[in-house]
């Protein structure tokens, strides 16, 4: 049984705005404040990562529209390496980047509830952990009861995520002491060594904040008129997220001193914020607003990831009970139970180390885009004669300078967090071990 062709452009691109706008954009500013000790760095390196993100998409466009199937680069992957490295890019996205993304997501979530009271509201060792968890699972049965519930419900949860940072933002630069405009250029005592290193850690870590600019890649295979809506959505939804992203730090850095953002705001910059800015009236009510902003991205989270690991079921590399389509509700129920699974494990052994998992996945989920643009270029270059319905522009200045980027991202973040790093590159070296034991049994059998 095969998945339908039910979403459309609109919810196409609102999937990438609900998938990138999460727990990165109300984390990350006060850990990269620290880290480089200028407070230019900020919005300088979103504003770079917004390029890797843009450049990355349209490379994406042009592999989506020659092959509009579900999987990503899962697919893309297998097209032109061959089944081992399009194995490790699955395996990756389902114990790493959709299930610790949603975890984190719930985490963050929980963290801002908290925030609602001095003393907070859920309490305790396990109450926060069971909240998150609930969280996870109450998204992963909408999301198995069926497509069109699926996606109306994030499509309204992405709408009031963009109501919500729309309001943030204008509301932010009315209130905003424009006296304090120097904030945005100041500098602070930042971590021991040479900047340009931890510039690149920095954008490591932003790079999170923009995971998920290629979401809608992940569901081609149930979006309409691929040809067409696959490139504007990923066009689009990048534009728009990069746009959100600069404003929010302009007025996340005007409304604090940079040692209150380093320490009061580190992993709630956006309470921080709606504290100063808006005062104990109103600043609650937005920090309940951004709960609901991160409750779209656990959604989002639950609705694509399971998608690759349903297109590694259709071609036997995982188990094949995995591409089971639901016959009532035409989910792929298994794969979203299973990431469930995962992404509820996550929440229990990491509520406590938030910034080290970002770590540990951003840099796991940069090497297997990198390899998907790289080659985009030699398929372009080697396979001239394919149809592309969608041709990257400026071909090959734009797969090269996103080549370059991330690059520079995963050799500076090696070298900076190298144990996050390696512990990455562990998780990569586990799949291999199971690729390779599970072609073997194939093979016996």
């Amino acid at each position: 049984m095969e998945l339908k062709r039910q979403i459309g452009l609109i919810t196409a691109t609102l999937i990438i705005i609900a998938d990138v706008i999460g727990t990165g954009i109300f984390m990350t500013t006060g850990e990269v404040l620290g880290m480089t000790g200028n407070a230019l760095a900020v919005p300088v390196l979103f504003a770079v990562g917004g390029v890797i993100a843009l450049t990355g998409s349209l490379c994406y466009a042009e592999m989506a529209t020659m092959w509009p199937e579900d999987g990503g680069e899962y697919i893309y992957l297998k097209k032109m390496y061959g089944a081992l490295p399009s194995f490790l890019s699955g395996w990756i996205s389902l114990i790493i980047g959709f299930s610790l993304a949603a975890a984190m997501s719930s985490i963050t979530a929980v963290n801002y509830i908290n925030k609602l009271a001095p003393d907070g509201i859920i309490s305790g060792a396990w109450l926060p952990k069971i909240a998150a968890a609930g969280i996870i699972v109450f998204f992963s049965i909408i999301h198995v009861i069926g497509v069109q519930k699926g996606s109306m419900i994030q499509n309204v949860l992405t709408a009031g995520k963009l109501l919500i940072v729309f309001c943030f933002i204008v509301m932010g630069f009315y209130f905003a002491d424009w006296t304090n405009s120097g904030r945005i250029i100041a500098s602070y005592p930042s971590e021991q060594g040479p900047s340009i290193l931890k510039w690149g850690a920095g954008l490591t870590i932003i790079m999170y904040a923009y995971s998920g600019w290629n979401g809608t890649t992940y569901i081609a295979g149930e979006i309409k008129n691929p040809e067409k809506n696959l490139p504007r959505a990923l066009f689009l939804g990048t534009i728009i997220v990069t746009a959100i992203y600069l404003a929010m730090n302009v007025v996340y850095l005007i409304s604090a001193t940079g040692q209150e953002i380093m320490t009061d705001g580190k992993y709630t910059i956006g309470a921080l914020a709606t504290k100063n800015l808006f005062g104990s009236s109103i600043g609650p009510v937005f920090n309940a607003c951004i709960v609901l902003v991160l409750l779209s991205s656990v959604s989002v989270q639950m609705m694509i990831g399971p998608r690759v690991t349903y297109a590694m079921a259709k071609d036997q590399t995982i188990f094949r009970l995995l591409q089971r389509i639901n016959p009532e509700f035409q989910t792929p129920d298994l794969a979203i139970i299973v990431q469930m699974a995962i992404a509820v494990f996550y929440v229990f052994i990491g509520f406590d180390a938030v910034l080290k998992m970002l770590i540990y996945m951003g840099f796991a989920l940069s090497i297997f885009p990198l390899m998907t643009v790289i080659g985009m270029l030699f398929t372009r270059i080697k396979q001239p004669g394919l149809v592309r319905p969608f041709r990257v522009p400026m071909f090959p200045l734009i797969p090269l300078v996103y080549i370059i980027l991330t690059s520079g991202v995963i050799i500076t973040t090696l070298i900076e967090k190298t144990v996050s790093s390696l512990f990455a590159v562990g998780a990569i070296a586990v799949g291999i071990v199971i690729y390779f034991l599970r072609r073997k049994i194939v093979i016996r059998s």
